[in-house]
């Protein structure tokens, strides 16, 4: 049997059949309206409501534009989780206030703030 390796959301066509490489699953919409509450109780104060790193305390600190396509593009997923766990620079550790179920939900909203929206309530 012929293996294949690909990046993730490739389509292999191994011995006839179609099959999608691993992906991260997205959020679901429920999911979704809580990882949105749960970044605006615990991330707006810095990062802004919409994740532009422009409230007042955020400029203070320099909190990270979530929203620049610069920053969505060089960062990978595993170093957004991380940094949600154990902090980063200013940023506090949330391993101990958070599960990691909401952690990693809000790994995943935070790659929905590229876009010039962000999910709906």
């Amino acid at each position: 049997m012929l293996m294949l390796a690909a990046p993730l959301g490739v389509v292999l066509l191994v011995g006839g059949f179609i099959a999608m490489a691993a992906q991260k699953p997205a959020l679901s919409t429920a999911k979704a309206k809580e990882a949105k509450k749960l970044f605006k109780l615990r991330c707006a104060k810095c990062h802004g409501a919409e994740g532009g790193g422009d409230s007042p305390y955020g400029q203070i600190i320099g909190a990270t534009n979530l929203r620049d396509p610069h920053w969505q593009e060089k960062v990978d997923d595993d170093r957004v989780t991380n940094s949600i766990k154990h902090g980063r620079g200013q940023m506090p550790a949330f391993d101990k206030k958070l599960t990691d179920e909401q952690i990693d939900s809000l790994a995943l909203f935070v790659r929905t703030l590229r876009s010039k929206t962000t999910p709906s309530e």
